[in-house]
């Protein structure tokens, strides 16, 4: 009983440690001790551990999507010149990964920018 309620309040500590700025995980920790038993321990590195794996994957998402962004704008320079002005970067700066991915198969086929960034 105690380890399915343990379970249950993993979610809860995550959620916590996620949007909290005021109570230290260590503060936490100690309160759960306290009220719960040497279980709240595990909870808590449970829930920082599913944090921390948040991260790495929004990190590898966001570092994968930059790539492709920069590889795009090396792309269009080579092959428009000039007419990739600030204005052309911050719309690819600004797209998500499946646009660039889009506007990178037409980068070859495309005569013109327009032509590229035609939904």
């Amino acid at each position: 009983m105690l380890r399915i309620a343990a379970q249950a309040l993993a979610p809860v500590m995550r959620y916590i440690l996620e949007v909290n700025e005021h109570v230290a995980p260590e503060a936490l920790q100690a309160l759960l001790e306290r009220d719960i038993g040497p279980e709240a321990k595990d909870i808590i590195v449970t829930a920082g551990q599913q944090l921390i794996e948040q991260g790495r994957k929004e990190g590898r998402k966001e570092g994968r999507q930059q790539g492709f962004q920069e590889v795009l704008l090396r792309l269009l320079r080579q092959r428009f010149g000039a007419q990739v002005d600030t204005q052309v970067e911050q719309r690819i700066m600004t797209a998500s990964v499946e646009q660039i991915e889009t506007w990178s198969m037409r980068v070859l086929s495309a005569a013109t920018l327009a032509e590229l960034f035609a939904d």
